[in-house]
């Protein structure tokens, strides 16, 4: 969301009669007429015009604050959500047991196969016992 009292160079507490202020100087400063071809300047007029067709008209304003305000507490909220860190690390051993690999230790199934690891791959009978242990 753009910020329109910034386009304007104004505080958002700022009078009807500052927003009309703030525009006419920045109108005669960015007018086409005065600017030229320099694309820059045309498209800061555009910005300019923007905003102040906003903030010139008290319901739009009064709209645009509303929306500006809750924008604001979403960014709040969802800074302090970030700071919470991440929940709890589900437990996973039947997952990396079942597909044979380990965090930290990759695949197993790359892994020299004569050393035997009471915890390490299933054997392929127990993942077929594994799937179809709840039909009998």
């Amino acid at each position: 969301m753009a910020d329109y009292y910034k386009v304007l160079g104004i505080a958002s507490d700022a009078s009807e009669k500052e927003i009309k202020a703030a525009y006419r100087r920045l109108a005669k400063e960015y007018h086409p007429d005065v600017v030229g071809d320099d694309p820059r300047k045309k498209q800061r007029m555009y910005e300019i015009q923007e905003a102040y067709g906003v903030l010139g008209d008290p319901k739009k304003r009064a709209d645009y604050d509303r929306k500006r305000q809750n924008a604001s507490r979403a960014e709040q909220k969802a800074g302090t959500e970030e700071k919470k860190g991440p929940g709890p690390v589900p437990d996973r051993s039947a997952f990396e047991r079942f597909f044979g690999f380990q965090p930290g230790n990759g695949m197993e199934t790359y892994q020299d196969r004569k050393r035997e690891d009471p915890k390490g791959a299933m054997k392929p009978e127990e993942r077929f016992a594994s799937f179809f242990q709840h039909i009998r």
